[in-house]
């Protein structure tokens, strides 16, 4: 019996990081905690996904999970450092972070998508780990109705321009570029809808153009009056906007959502 305790010790001691060896290369054990994705109903459709990665890349990880098949925990092995947690939660096809990139981009005539991302440092300088994945939203949607439940908007063409494209994931800092977007979606009330991102100034137009002859008609300094209303470019998460218009005055009353107060600004002189 001695003998083979002995022995059992031997094997034991020999695999590599026990006690009785110097433990500094061996890898840290992180928990990655999707509970509060999968409890939040962020995407309702069945294209939604999770996708995380570890930077720096050499001493880090990537995961990406359809939504309906997201683990509540997913223990990973990474080199013991300092890590960034970059988690996205969307509906794009395929990775977000492609090539390791953390730069959300799209290209003109193209709306950004609904994006939830965390980002947080994790220390995964000893063996074991956690980090609890908390996304927020990373777009504003804007409502748009009139005094006939959005018919006589969908009279036009409705374009939204601005000059934020995207956003770099791994800190939520916005990206310049053109952002030019016809705006064509409409929701289950009727109401007319297009997302934006977060925005760097107030230079956010709507325009109105005739379907008919292709002229623009009117344009509205939409990025001016919802900063008066109070968007904050630095906010962890983005609020979306009610517009309704009411052509026959003239004027555009704008509300933050969820909140009782209007803003009401004039169409055009």
């Amino acid at each position: 019996m001695r003998l083979a305790a002995g022995l059992s010790l031997l094997l034991f001691a020999s695999a590599g990081c026990t006690v009785l060896e110097d433990r500094t290369p061996c890898p840290c054990y992180l928990d990655i905690d999707y509970r509060k994705v999968l409890e939040s109903g962020f995407m309702e459709t069945e294209a939604g996904r999770v996708e995380v990665i570890l930077l720096p890349q050499e001493g880090g990880w990537c995961g990406n999970h359809p939504l309906s098949d997201c683990p509540e925990l997913e223990e990973v092995t990474v080199v013991k450092s300092q890590l960034q947690a970059v988690a996205a939660v969307h509906s794009r096809p395929g990775t977000m972070f492609a090539g390791g990139s953390t730069e959300v981009r799209f290209a003109p005539g193209n709306q950004i998508d609904s994006i939830f991302i965390h980002t947080s440092e994790v220390d995964c300088s000893g063996e074991d780990s956690h980090c609890l994945l908390e996304p927020r939203k990373q777009f504003s949607t804007l409502f748009f109705s009139d005094e006939e439940g959005g018919a006589i908007c969908r009279e036009y063409n409705m374009v939204i321009r601005g000059t934020t494209c995207g956003f770099d994931a791994a800190d939520c800092s916005p990206i310049e570029g053109e952002y030019l977007y016809t705006v064509q979606e409409y929701d289950a009330r009727g109401l007319i809808s297009v997302r934006i991102p977060r925005q760097i100034r107030d230079d956010l137009m709507l325009e109105f153009w005739d379907k008919d002859d292709h002229l623009k008609r009117f344009s509205c300094p939409v990025g001016k009056w919802i900063f008066d209303a109070g968007y904050d470019p630095g906010a962890e998460e983005l609020s979306d906007y009610s517009l309704r218009v009411d052509f026959r005055q003239a004027l555009l009353y704008l509300r933050v959502s969820d909140w009782e107060e209007e803003y009401v600004y004039k169409l055009f002189e």
